[in-house]
């Protein structure tokens, strides 16, 4: 028995008009049970499964023609939005909105930080704690590791940043690589206040933890050679908004303070004889919002970051 062409396609134009999406293989064994019980010849199947294929395109070109003349497209429906296109805008912006702010874990005494914030801590120490100041492979877990710092204050100039970081026991001094530019510092650690057990609670206005020269190693150093920086960096007021350092030369900084912490770097250079001898520091003070001045260190003596207890 032959195929009534005409049934199937009738029947499939039936489907297709109700724009729904179509199983292929169910519409062809639809349509050819209607009409034949017999084997069914290789034309026929061929043509079948050709008005199938039909029949598809017919149910996706109708869809795509009605999303295109929906009334918020269409050019002569209203571009006013109502209260349900209002509220699925409302819900699509709470669903692509970024999160908030996540922090990791907090530590008692130390600031906040974020992921990104903490970021620079594992930057700073990435074999995973402080390092030997004699031995950069000498790993110090006795110190902590990156779980126990947290980023505290940075400086930041035309040529790179040192960074503070640091625990309840102390802290490391950090001056990242810079790609393609420099190589990184070791993250030697000190404790607060220069001495063991190291503690975090500050007596008075502030503190100088530490007045030490920071080496930028470039990989290829100009005539200058790698660039250096007195660095003077320590603990301030909660109320303390800004810290300002003078040498007995003169020379004056003005450090960053954040979150009762500071950090100065100024760029230093060597000698003719290529050595770097560090001017004393005349006066190290702090100072509130209204400029005025909550205390101040005289004559402060070289205080180099690391650590001299039995352990090293």
């Amino acid at each position: 028995m032959t195929v009534d062409e005409r049934a199937v396609t009738e029947a499939l134009t039936r489907l297709a008009d109700r724009a729904r999406p179509v199983d292929p293989e169910l519409l062809l064994s639809r349509a050819l049970r209607r009409r034949a019980r017999l084997k069914r010849p290789r034309w026929g199947l061929a043509l079948a499964a050709a008005a199938c294929v039909v029949a598809i395109g017919v149910v996706a070109l109708r869809a795509h023609e009605q999303l295109a003349v929906s009334p918020a497209s269409s050019p002569t429906a209203s571009t006013e939005p109502t209260a349900s296109t209002k509220s699925t805008a409302r819900a699509t912006r709470s669903a692509t909105a970024p999160p908030a702010t996540v922090y990791v874990r907090d530590i008692p005494g130390l600031p906040r930080n974020t992921i990104a914030q903490f970021a620079t801590v594992e930057d700073c120490m990435p074999k995973g704690s402080p390092v030997h100041s004699m031995d950069g492979e000498r790993l110090l877990p006795q110190y902590g590791t990156i779980k126990d710092y947290r980023w505290l204050v940075e400086a930041k100039d035309k040529l790179g940043v040192t960074r503070l970081v640091g625990s309840r026991k102390g802290f490391v001094l950090c001056t990242p690589a810079i790609r393609l530019v420099s190589y990184p510092t070791d993250p030697i650690f000190s404790y607060w206040g220069g001495d063991p057990p190291g503690k975090l609670a500050l007596r008075g206005a502030l503190s100088v933890d530490v007045y030490s020269v920071e080496m930028q190693s470039e990989i290829n150093p100009g005539r200058d050679g790698d660039p250096s920086f007195l660095v003077v960096a320590g603990r301030v007021a909660p109320q303390a908004t800004g810290v300002e350092v003078e040498w007995a030369d003169g020379r004056k900084m003005t450090a960053n303070v954040r979150n009762g912490f500071y950090i100065g770097r100024s760029r230093v250079y060597a000698d003719k004889k290529g050595s770097i001898r560090p001017v004393p520091l005349s006066k190290v003070t702090a100072y509130d919002s209204g400029g005025q001045a909550l205390g101040e260190l005289k004559n402060v003596k070289w205080r180099s970051e690391g650590t001299t207890d039995a352990d090293d």
